[in-house]
């Protein structure tokens, strides 16, 4: 068992938490402690014994490094001999504690247990904080902080006190008026996250739908083929045969043909809407030779 070293003037007081869990972790147990003002600490003990580390080795080490030294401090611990005081970090001062820890180096009795504590190690830094702060945060209402007031859930609106209420009852008057004011904000706050997330809950499945849709488009565009000319770029055509039927006298089922072979279609409006300027060139060039041609 390795508690806190305890030098008389050097060493923090130990902090009283106010919740201990013991947070289930890839068939281990993760002990781990809420402070009075949220912070939530990891006990280094069983942390240590389990990835086969030396206890007193690792707190040295977070102690001689920036980032974690001022992470550490010392909790009171209920263990089955009782209450001790042991080692901790912050969740703050637990990853970068736990990212310098290198699998490769771990040593154990024999290969395949080596193997899951090397994997145990490269677990613990990827996934153990979170799944501590789900653990605390997210599935457990946040304690009060010693000494605030605690507001009802649902609590009348106070009545105003007569002109003739005495000092003692306005003074409750107003009291009460401040929890009330304050669980009417609450209730305010409430109902803005409901929107957000329903706002966000919305934005997420137009996105999804989009991406959907995007995914589909090639395919669709594949199956349309390139664009054949546009409605109003055939109405051109049908103008442009009938000024080159004037310039030439050709039958405007001649030009029609012309233009097909010219373009290699079956029908003019199979014509690419990417070869229109193509297109009339090849007017512009038939009625400039007929106009240059004299007519017999």
């Amino acid at each position: 068992m390795v508690e806190d070293t305890r030098s008389s003037g050097q060493q923090p007081q130990a902090l009283e938490p106010v919740e201990q869990e013991e947070v289930p972790f890839k068939d281990e147990t993760i002990v781990a402690v809420r402070l009075s003002d949220g912070r939530i600490c990891v006990v280094l003990r069983w942390v240590c014994e389990t990835l086969r580390l030396d206890p007193q080795g690792q707190v040295q080490r977070i102690q001689r490094t920036s980032a974690t030294a001022k992470e550490l401090v010392r909790v009171r611990v209920q263990t089955k001999g009782g209450r001790q005081t042991m080692p901790a970090v912050t969740l703050r001062g637990f990853s970068p504690w736990v990212l310098g820890i290198n699998p490769s180096e771990v040593k154990a009795d024999n290969p395949t247990e080596e193997e899951r504590i090397r994997a145990l190690v490269i677990a613990y830094q990827e996934e153990a904080k979170d799944v501590l702060y789900e653990h605390f945060v997210r599935r457990r209402p946040a304690l009060p902080a010693p000494g605030a007031a605690v507001v009802p859930a649902e609590p009348a609106q106070p009545q105003e006190p007569v002109a003739e209420a005495t000092d003692a009852e306005k003074a409750a008057y107003y009291e009460n008026l401040a929890v009330w004011a304050l669980w009417k904000a609450s209730q305010h706050a409430q109902l803005w996250r409901e929107e957000i997330e329903e706002w966000r809950g919305e934005i997420e499945s137009r996105l999804e739908g989009q991406e959907a849709m995007s995914g589909l488009l090639p395919e669709i565009l594949e199956r349309l083929g390139p664009e054949k000319l546009t409605p109003g770029h055939q109405q051109l055509v049908q103008y442009y045969v009938g000024k080159l039927h004037e310039a030439t006298g050709k039958h405007q089922a001649t030009i029609h043909a012309e233009l097909k072979t010219a373009f290699k279609v079956p029908r003019y409006q199979e014509i690419l809407e990417d070869d229109w300027p193509q297109v009339e060139n090849w007017f512009r060039v038939q009625i400039e030779r007929a106009k240059a041609k004299p007519r017999r």
